[in-house]
């Protein structure tokens, strides 16, 4: 018997691969997708209930057609399953003359606001003062000041990850979960893809396989990607009603040195779903990971930290107590952009 031939498979059923395959399935190709989990799922980078979405993409004007085609996207995926998937919240960057270069910005207030400027995209700038009388749980210094984006907000990614797979089978679909993939060769006629399973064949592949993605690389284009392990907090609120998207937007802070990076979410509503307390994040980038390998417990130490240096000194409201922290993986190319093109050795692999 014949194995079947699809059109794409999609390795990686993360934010990227399972956007790929519902887009590709939709479009009436038929298609396989192969996980080595079961996503959505917290082992990789797309999950932590909220993730912030913004329309102004200071890291580069070339993500400005992506970002307005992902908001048609998600509307759509809203209106299909009945599903909330994004809540507006409105989106602060604050940061001084003195701020980091951050995604290798050097002024990353700034950037954002000439992109929207020139993108038509609403928004507003403003001082210490204004940030204090709109959003009074803030505590930002003198020498500070802000980006403001009120279109901008959260989008929940796990419930994103489900809506896009649960469509991609009703359009036809195949989805292997928890299959590891040992490689793949392409020649005149598609592309051979085994896993520790089975082999597949196809005309195309999709390679979306996030912290992984350096296994699937040949060895001349491995160098350049690596892995960092990155935190997730939740802390106890006083009054969580105060950070409800519609009180409280997301907040980017970006300190005076590369450690002293910040952000803050707003807290769906628990009968949304939401998780419980007040998500906040860090960002570190100067060591780095394997993603079999990384230590997924996050120390109190390491809780201490994010409460006492990052957070208190910037947003009132919390308490002390660690509701819940899990560890994220970033993967980063070396100058931190997104890894978008077609296999060196074949256009037959992206």
């Amino acid at each position: 018997m014949t194995a079947k031939h699809y059109d794409l498979i999609v390795v990686g059923l993360g934010a990227m691969g399972s956007a790929a395959l519902y887009q590709a399935s939709h479009r009436g190709a038929t298609v396989l997708g192969i996980d080595r989990f079961d996503p959505p799922h917290t082992l990789g980078s797309s999950h932590g209930d909220t993730r912030i979405t913004r329309s102004a993409i200071a890291e580069g004007e070339m993500y400005m057609p992506f970002v307005r085609r992902s908001n048609e996207i998600w509307r759509d995926l809203e209106a299909q399953t009945g599903r909330r998937l994004f809540h507006r919240s409105g989106g602060l960057i604050i940061g001084s003359d003195d701020s980091a270069a951050f995604h290798f910005q050097g002024d990353f207030v700034e950037t954002s606001a000439r992109i929207a400027q020139k993108f038509g995209i609403p928004h507003e700038v403003f001082g210490a003062d204004e940030i204090i009388r709109r959003f009074p749980l803030l505590m930002p210094r003198p020498d500070e000041r802000a980006y403001f984006e009120p279109s901008a907000g959260v989008l929940r990614p796990e419930r994103c990850i489900e809506a896009q797979l649960g469509l991609a089978r009703q359009t036809g679909a195949s989805i292997h979960t928890g299959e590891k993939v040992t490689g793949y060769e392409a020649d005149s006629g598609g592309v051979t893809v085994t896993t520790e399973a089975a082999s597949y064949r196809a005309d195309k592949l999709i390679l979306a396989a996030g912290a992984w993605i350096g296994e699937l690389l040949p060895e001349s284009h491995r160098g350049g990607i690596r892995v960092c392990r990155q935190l997730i907090h939740w802390f106890e609120a006083e009054d969580r009603s105060a950070f409800a998207p519609s009180r409280f937007p997301f907040v980017i802070w970006i300190g005076d040195t590369l450690d002293d990076f910040w952000s803050v979410f707003p807290a769906p509503p628990l009968d949304a779903g939401g998780m419980d307390g007040v998500k906040m994040v860090t960002e570190q980038y100067h060591k780095s990971t394997q993603p079999d390998k990384v230590d997924r417990v996050v120390t109190e130490a390491e809780k201490a930290d994010m409460f006492h240096r990052l957070t208190k000194p910037r947003l009132k409201g919390l308490r002390e107590r660690s509701l819940h922290a899990e560890v994220c993986l970033y993967t980063l190319t070396r100058d931190e952009q997104f890894l978008i093109d077609f296999h060196p050795a074949t256009e037959r692999v992206v």
